[in-house]
């Protein structure tokens, strides 16, 4: 009688030391992108097609959609010397591990599609447009988040790359 009831109970703590395990262990997000969510302030380089690159200040600001996984990117970037200004919006979509969406530039009034991945540590698209088209990559990491776009046959710049922290 006395083995059952060890049996019983070692059964038992054990049953409850797995329910509380699977209790405590994070569930995957349902959006990969949740991670991004916030403001991210830091300065940016433009290299031009001619002349020295350019440096300004950038915040990008993520805001999850509501109802479905995605985000809402605004990237805002000036330099009030140069009297650059950069501002556009991305609405991205996720549907497993792929990415959809619409981008517009509030500046030169443009826009277009979104296609692309989710990364491990953020995304990679294709920015499509009838006046503009780029390869812009994602990648954020805890407080640290690089934007790189490269522009395809640009005559204004070869790439903008952007060090942005949250913390």
């Amino acid at each position: 009688m006395r083995q059952s009831y060890r049996v019983a109970v070692y059964v038992t703590v054990a049953a409850v030391s797995s329910l509380i395990a699977s209790q405590n262990q994070a569930a995957p997000p349902a959006d990969p992108l949740a991670g991004l969510a916030g403001r991210w302030v830091g300065m940016a380089t433009m290299t031009s097609v001619s002349g020295p690159a350019s440096n300004f200040k950038c915040i990008v600001t993520y805001v999850a959609r509501k109802g479905t996984p995605g985000m809402r990117q605004t990237l805002r970037c000036e330099d009030g010397a140069t009297n650059f200004k950069l501002h556009a919006a991305t609405d991205l979509t996720v549907e497993g591990e792929k990415l959809t969406g619409a981008w517009t530039d509030k500046i030169n009034d443009i826009g277009g599609t979104v296609d692309g991945t989710i990364t491990p540590t953020g995304f990679d698209v294709q920015l499509s447009g009838q006046f503009f088209a780029a390869h812009m990559a994602v990648a954020g990491q805890g407080c640290d988040q690089s934007v790189r776009v490269l522009p395809q046959n640009s005559d204004v710049f070869v790439e903008l790359a952007a060090n942005l922290k949250k913390c």
